[in-house]
């Protein structure tokens, strides 16, 4: 119904119009208007002359986000949710429901957003909260390249909207003035040395007030909305980020190079390298300077007395 509304260009549709060409009554239309009115739209409704809507937030839903799904193959279907435990989850039990390649699971708020290491992450409904399934096969080997690549998409595609210095923390979340805005959490399912299904949540702390977040919260995490002091749309953030990524993941696809075509990037916006660190591996924690990135996604540490220990995955404590 959101697509009709959309198409009348502001102007009113009848009932018996929206009916018509729905397929529902006039009574479940305006359930349909109530739900939407709940999310943020808003509507104008008279006697005789029909409903029109005045005002489309910017809400993750299939008409409102740029068509991008032509040139790149994500972002159709969409699957929105107002409220949503957690969209990996969902995204994960409907790629094992046979949801296909490139379909986008969004939601306003989720209840328990997912981070690593089983972490519940704050998801205040003025941010954007996403996730992507993903179907083509690749080798295991380079399962890395799912994350770093999303968080050098994110980094663009944010510093271009919001003119913000936004940073890369290895391996998989973004900052801006030294705390937290974003984070990513790829979860894959593989056969022997091939991936053959792939989710990869995407959490941004868009236009979220800082008084908004929890006093524990707030003092390591911030907002693009507190950093830049406006708004940011979240259908174009998302939009450019799928058409970014996409490009990006097609090399991977095809077993081409694809992080190693933006390693200089990564590394030009490291909120990591030449910081003294703490990275917790699933062994022991590992201090000393993060002095490089490699290629193949392997952070390099130099110790206290010179050694350099390769850490192919982990996280950066500082």
């Amino acid at each position: 119904m959101l697509y009709q509304f959309l198409q009348a260009g502001g102007e009113p549709i009848s009932g018996t119009k929206l009916s018509e060409q729905t397929g529902v009554t006039r009574t479940a239309i305006w359930k349909h208007i109530h739900q939407l009115e709940e999310i943020g739209f808003t509507f104008d409704s008279a006697p005789k002359v029909g409903h029109r809507l005045t005002h489309a937030p910017d809400v993750l839903m299939e008409p409102l986000l740029p068509d991008v799904f032509q040139h790149t193959g994500l972002g159709h279907p969409v699957v929105f949710s107002p409220e949503v435990d957690s969209t990996n989850r969902l995204a994960s039990e409907l790629a094992s429901q046979g949801a296909p390649h490139g379909t986008l699971v969004t939601a306003q708020e989720q209840t328990s957003g997912r981070g690593r290491r089983g972490r519940v992450w704050f998801s205040h409904p003025g941010g954007a909260w996403f996730s992507l399934i993903l179907r083509r096969p690749f080798a295991l080997s380079r399962a890395f390249e799912l994350t770093l690549l999303a968080s050098v998409a994110l980094q663009r595609v944010i510093s271009q909207l919001t003119k913000l210095d936004v940073q890369i923390k290895w391996p998989n979340d973004l900052f801006v003035n030294d705390r937290k805005v974003g984070g990513i959490l790829a979860e894959i399912r593989s056969d022997g040395e091939q991936v053959h299904q792939a989710v990869v949540g995407i959490g941004i702390n868009c236009n979220i007030p800082i008084e908004a977040f929890p006093a524990e919260v707030s003092q390591v995490a911030t907002s693009l909305l507190a950093e830049s002091g406006q708004r940011i749309d979240r259908t174009q953030l998302v939009g450019r980020f799928l058409a970014l990524y996409g490009e990006m993941l097609d090399f991977l696809f095809r077993g081409e190079p694809a992080f190693e075509r933006v390693h200089e990037e990564w590394c030009a916006h490291s909120h990591t390298l030449g910081r003294q660190v703490r990275v917790q591996t699933n062994r022991d924690v590992i201090e000393g300077r993060a002095v490089q990135l490699d290629k193949d996604g392997t952070l390099m540490i130099r110790t206290q007395n010179g050694e350099d220990i390769a850490v192919h995955s982990g996280e950066v404590l500082f």
